[in-house]
């Protein structure tokens, strides 16, 4: 038995927000080039207005996600590498990871100030949450700048995390993913 795994509620949340924050970016991206406008003629008011409801719901189940993440990290730490990373790859590994629990924090909370900032309803799934502040639409264009500023950083960070994973399962081929794996 590999005792240098992560707990199974770790890997399945882990999985649980990767799997949120891809489709997330997704539908944020469709949205970035296509403004809600433009997705209301490719796909109709209906589905567009669907996207957005589980953007939003989905927005706040990677932030509940990642909270948890933060203070388990944080409590639990980290499973010992085997074998022992370098301090040269030990650092960058501990960056990436803080900085995209801090980003998958920060992006749904931006979402949430601008969605209330705008006037619109901050919706989980079939319930509407507090707005938190009221509407100002100078703030809310503010709070979504930095919304999407935050997502292209932390697509940044994916795709350094995933070239990470690739390197150590394919070039390496050191244990170090399977970490994280489910199986």
């Amino acid at each position: 038995m590999q005792t240098n795994r992560y707990g199974f509620l770790r890997r399945i949340l882990h999985w649980v927000v990767a799997l949120s924050t891809l489709g997330l970016l997704a539908v944020g991206m469709l949205f970035f080039f296509f403004d809600v406008e433009g997705t209301q003629k490719l796909f109709g008011a209906d589905t567009t207005n669907l996207l957005l409801k589980y953007h939003k719901s989905f927005g706040i189940v990677v932030l509940i996600g990642a909270v948890l993440m933060f203070f388990m990290r944080r409590n639990s730490g980290v499973p010992v590498y085997d074998p022992p990373l370098t301090l040269l790859l030990r650092w960058p590994s501990k960056l990436v990871h803080w900085l995209t629990i801090l980003a998958l924090i920060a992006i749904p909370i931006l979402g949430w100030l601008g969605t209330a900032a705008s006037g619109h309803a901050v919706q989980f799934f079939d319930w509407t949450l507090p707005g938190i502040i009221g509407k100002n639409e100078a703030l809310a264009k503010i709070l979504f700048q930095y919304h999407l500023l935050v997502a292209w950083v932390l697509m940044g960070l994916v795709g350094v995390h995933l070239l990470g994973a690739f390197v150590h399962g394919k070039i390496a081929h050191d244990n170090i993913n399977s970490r994280m794996s489910l199986i």
